[in-house]
Formats: structure tokens, sequence, C-alpha cells
């Protein structure tokens, strides 16, 4: 499958008193990489070349996050050799940027040589505004707006809207004028002096026969 990705390339050299005048050199601090839907982890790799005149050894490699395993090529970087280390992210049920950073370690080094970022963006294809709609005693009787925006790269239509439909309205709107990839749900409890906790499922497809679905909680307390 594949990534759309932009590389950014932040040249570091990264130098201390203790290794002897000897020099790391990386092709990339940064990278940012858009995920497609269908993929369920995505991978960056991080060039660093020794240009000084002793052997360097990276001890470790940490990562803020359990989601970013990280492989490295080898640890011990002779004068003019290179090394990589290769992050792998595993999207999970993740949504939305998700930033990862690698701090890398060298031999008898208590703070970080470097922070490698990762930064991955995992498509949200349909999104409720807000997730959750709430009537309180002092509420108007009213119904509440619910705004579906969807990723037309991805989805472009509702198939279907579950409810219960003795306790809920929920209307479908016009397209919000403000936002052409977004339509609108009105809800509204049939009863306000009822006490009820209940779930709105969306469900939304697109081309090549893509499905995915949202969900939005209802509560009333009378």
């Amino acid at each position: 499958m594949f990534t759309r990705s932009i590389l950014l390339v932040f040249p570091l050299i990264a130098c201390a008193s203790f290794l002897d005048a000897s020099t790391l050199v990386w092709d990339q601090t940064e990278v940012r990489i858009e995920m497609e839907p269908d993929q369920e982890e995505v991978r960056a790799s991080f060039k660093v070349t020794n240009e000084g005149e002793k052997v360097v050894r990276i001890a470790r490699v940490e990562s803020n996050c359990g989601c970013t395993n990280t492989i490295l090529n080898k640890k011990i970087i002779p004068p003019g050799e290179s090394t990589k280390i290769i992050a792998t992210f595993s999207k999970g049920k993740r949504q939305g940027l998700n930033r990862n950073r690698l701090q890398v370690y060298l031999d008898s080094q208590t703070d970080a040589l470097v922070t490698l970022k990762m930064n991955v963006q995992i498509p949200a294809l349909i999104e409720a505004q807000p997730q959750i709609v709430y009537w309180k005693p002092e509420s108007p009787k009213s119904s509440l707006p619910v705004r579906l925006v969807m990723d037309k790269r991805y989805i472009d239509h509702i198939l279907q809207i579950d409810y219960d439909r003795s306790r809920l309205t929920v209307t479908q709107e016009s397209d919000d004028p403000k936002n052409t990839d977004a339509l609108v749900l009105k809800v509204q409890p049939k009863d306000f002096s009822k006490l009820y906790r209940g779930t709105i499922i969306i469900y939304a497809g697109g081309p090549d026969g893509r499905k995915t679905e949202t969900r939005v909680h209802a509560f009333v307390q009378p």
C-alpha cells in the first residue's frame, strides 16, 4: 500500500567531549507520515553516520509510546560507517495525530544524545462533533445538533443511522454551510421527563465499498 509521506530533513551533528571528538551526523531527525485507512502500521528510517575518529556504540533507543517499536541495525559504529534505526508505529485504535519520540543513548551517557520524532497522522474517516449530547433539568427542551465530518477521500455518504426510535427523534439536515464535508443531525428526546442513556450509531460508506461508523451518546437527566 502506498503511503503518502512528507519527510522533513533536519541534519543534526551531535558532539560531546567524552566521545573524543567523535561526530554523529543524522540524515533526518523528524519524519511526518500520513497513513492510509487500511494500514495497520508504518515505518520510518533514521540513518546516522560516524564522521569522527573513534568507534561509537549506541546503548539503547527508548520510545515514549508502546505503539512504537525500534530496530537498531547495529550498535557499534566504526569511523566512516553508518547504522539505521527503524521505527515501526502500530495504529491500534488510535486516531488523529500521534507524536512519537525516540531518544537515543550512547554508552555511559545519562542524557539522550538526540530525540528522533515520528509524527503519524491517522485519518478520521467520519467524526461526530460532539460525541455526547446531554440534557439536564435546566436545559432547553429542544434538539441539539451533531456535525458529521467525513473525509471525502474515503467516505462520502451516510448508509444508515440506528437509534432507539421510541425515545429519540433524529433528523438529518442539509449540509453544513460552514463545512462542505459535514452533515448535521438534530437529536431530540421524545420525553424530557424520563431518564435515558443510549447510543446513536451512524454507518457511512465510500468508494470501493469502504465502510465505517461513528457513535453519539445521548443522555437525559430529568
